[in-house]
């Protein structure tokens, strides 16, 4: 059992390892987002040694994404791969949020445009720039039996959260409530609590097992 855990270990790191022209190579980014491990000194009673604490271990990964004027953050691990923004083809007779499907390692992707899917607000006008859209990505997910991508304005940063992080989200809340059918909570970055600008932490499961969704399996 372990061997078969490194190997597929050792396989899904080959296959972040594989970087497109203009691709974020998601590696580098959990490696630049600070100190994987900390060292403490345990006493023992005899000798003092040093442990890995396993404070790190506890937390999950996400990297956080820009949508319109909000942060979002996705599990590392569901994301096959972020890219710059290719030629998408738009297909006839979709709905409006599907903008259409792009070759991505050889595969026809869908690409969608998540805003419309959470109901966030379109973005402001001098957003539209060239300055601004060449921050631009497709954040690649991938679910248990199909892929898709999603637009997104700009990548920010990796940001590690444990369970006791996460904050639910209020009903009172008239902008977010609407996203509680995919959403396990928000995060506030430390020293950015009660500032308004929490991280919605998304369930990659629930999101791609919408009625939205769930026509590309």
């Amino acid at each position: 059992m372990a061997e078969e855990q490194s190997k597929s270990t050792n396989e899904q790191s080959q296959k972040l390892a594989v970087k497109l022209p203009g691709e974020i190579k998601l590696e580098d980014l959990k490696k630049s987002s600070g100190k994987e491990t900390q060292q403490v000194e345990v006493i023992t009673g005899e000798k003092a040694e040093l442990t890995q604490t396993t404070e790190d271990e506890l937390r999950e990964q996400y990297i956080a994404v820009l949508i319109g004027e909000r942060e979002v953050a996705f599990l590392i691990k569901n994301i096959d791969g972020i890219i710059d923004i290719q030629k998408i083809i738009p297909v006839p007779g979709l709905p409006p949020y599907v903008l259409g499907v792009c070759n991505v390692r050889g595969e026809v992707t869908s690409i969608v445009d998540l805003k419309i899917i959470l109901g966030f607000p379109a973005k402001k006008a001098h957003s539209t720039s060239r300055r601004f859209r060449s921050a631009e990505k497709i954040l690649i997910l991938r679910g248990e039996l199909y892929s898709v991508g999603f637009v997104v304005d700009s990548v920010m940063d990796v940001v590690r959260v444990a369970d006791r992080d996460v904050i639910r989200i209020s009903r009172e809340d008239k902008e977010l409530s609407r996203i509680n059918f995919c959403a396990k909570g928000l995060f506030a970055r430390p020293g950015e609590e009660n500032t308004g600008s929490d991280v919605v932490l998304i369930d990659t499961a629930k999101l791609l097992n919408t009625k939205e969704l769930r026509q590309f399996q």
